[in-house]
């Protein structure tokens, strides 16, 4: 079955809490390759969880493909006071853990909204935190104040000799970042992925911005795909030449931030990943947020996975 529900008159959707649990999104990045577990409340869907179950090597596993950073279980409790809707939810969350087959590898790394985890606990997950870094909703000038003196000196440099304007076409921003990873030695995390189809549908959809910094002799150099849905703006994806300006990347997640501020919205760094991401992204101020990991590997396949991650350098970065 796949995903199609309701929009909510106003507001945010609770069974479309964030963009990677939309439709559109999810058919993109799986190329169409997923199904859901559901669970339902007077005929309605009350709960519902996309899963991407692939075979390899005899081997089944069940995470989210390569452009969905977070996802978790979307519930919707329904109406009541406080302690009746944290009832329903715990019971939703519940039924969808149970629904989940076994025998197969299972690995998510949750939204912000996925905070009922005791229930997968109940059904043999492993629980554990992960951490992204984020920056609440607050005025343009308050965040800039509270940005780091450098970071702030860093931007300013750059805007001095930096043009920055929309790019419209993802093509143009697939071709850039794997031509700069290449470039710099790097690996293309995401070849072979829907980059360019996806930065189209999303400036399309009025959920992206797709902002480049040009240099003085009109040359692309630096790009960054920022999304947004109901409650967040996300820095996904961003490339730089090798002999950018040190503050390009900087210059555009700064004017990213501005935008975010302008629409109300939190804006969440999309994961930290490497040592370095972590000193970077606080330099723009703002805290670490937790995100939770959801587990669960059984069998001789399933433990030699759990070994793997136990040893993973990262395995506390997003």
């Amino acid at each position: 079955m796949k995903h199609v529900y309701p929009l909510a008159d106003g507001g945010l959707d609770p069974l479309a809490p964030t963009i990677f649990h939309e439709s559109w999104w999810l058919e993109a990045a799986s190329g169409g390759r997923y199904e859901i577990v559901e669970a339902r409340r007077a005929g309605r869907r009350a709960a519902w969880l996309p899963t991407f179950t692939r075979r390899k090597f005899g081997v089944k596993t069940n995470a989210p493909p390569r452009l969905v950073h977070f996802l978790g279980p979307a519930v919707d409790p329904g109406e009541g006071d406080a302690a009746s809707r944290a009832y329903a939810r715990a019971a939703l969350t519940r039924e969808l853990a149970a629904a989940l087959p076994r025998g197969v590898i299972h690995s998510y790394k949750c939204d912000r909204f996925a905070g009922d985890v005791v229930a997968f606990q109940l059904e043999g997950f492993s629980t554990a935190l992960q951490f992204t870094h984020e920056l609440g909703p607050a005025p343009a000038e308050m965040l800039w104040t509270a940005m780091r003196k450098k970071k702030r000196s860093q931007i300013r440099r750059a805007q001095a000799c930096l043009r920055i304007a929309s790019i419209d076409d993802g093509g143009t921003f697939a071709r850039f970042y794997a031509d700069m990873q290449a470039a710099r030695g790097k690996a293309n995390y995401y070849a072979g992925e829907p980059v360019a189809a996806l930065v189209d549908e999303s400036l399309a959809r009025g959920r992206a911005s797709l902002l480049g910094a040009y240099d003085g002799r009109g040359a692309l150099t630096a790009a960054a795909w920022i999304l947004r849905d109901g409650t967040s703006a996300y820095y996904f994806m961003s490339a730089r030449a090798a002999d950018a300006h040190d503050g390009a990347v900087s210059l555009l997640v700064w004017k990213a931030i501005e935008g975010a501020s302008a629409r109300g919205l939190a804006f969440d760094f999309g994961g930290v990943s490497t040592p370095e991401s972590v000193a970077f992204f606080a330099g723009f101020g703002g805290a670490p947020a937790p995100r939770v990991r959801l587990a669960r590997a059984e069998g001789p396949h399933g433990a030699i996975w759990a070994i793997r991650e136990r040893l993973r350098a990262n395995r506390h970065l997003c």
